[in-house]
């Protein structure tokens, strides 16, 4: 077996907002856990596992504020990629649901990507491999 990440863990104020965002960009993604417990200050927290089974990204309601611009220095996570099958689809789902896009990354032969900013002012970027073959999408000379 090879290492992968397998969850990362983020904090938002409004957990169940940030779970409709990430159903509505990749509907093929499930709730794989959720529940609630008491914090060390005694403050209920809420919390869902969002993804596969082999991958998610591990949200709950313990955040504070928003996120920092990603385009400020700060020491922390700038975005979440996630590969997709078929970005124009997502782009149209998450556009029905009232998220536009912020911005979209350079062109490629071999990839097309599309970022967004969540609610938290969190950036996810969502990734469309147009080749499988490693030297072709680990492209970075182009």
């Amino acid at each position: 077996m090879n290492s992968y990440v397998e969850h990362a863990n983020i904090a938002v104020i409004n957990v169940r907002k940030t779970v409709d965002f990430l159903m509505a960009a990749i509907p093929e993604w499930t709730i794989r856990g959720q529940g609630k417990y008491e914090d060390s200050s005694g403050h209920d927290v809420e919390w869902f596992h969002v993804g596969t089974d082999d991958s998610y990204l591990a949200l709950a309601s313990n955040g504070k504020g928003q996120a920092p611009d990603w385009q400020t220095n700060y020491t922390g996570v700038k975005h979440v990629g996630i590969a997709v099958p078929d970005l124009e689809s997502l782009e149209k789902r998450l556009e029905e649901v009232g998220y536009l896009l912020d911005h979209r990354g350079a062109d490629h032969p071999y990839r097309k990507n599309a970022y967004y900013m969540e609610d938290h002012n969190l950036q996810f970027e969502f990734i469309e491999y147009l080749s499988q073959r490693p030297s072709e999408k680990n492209d970075y000379s182009l």
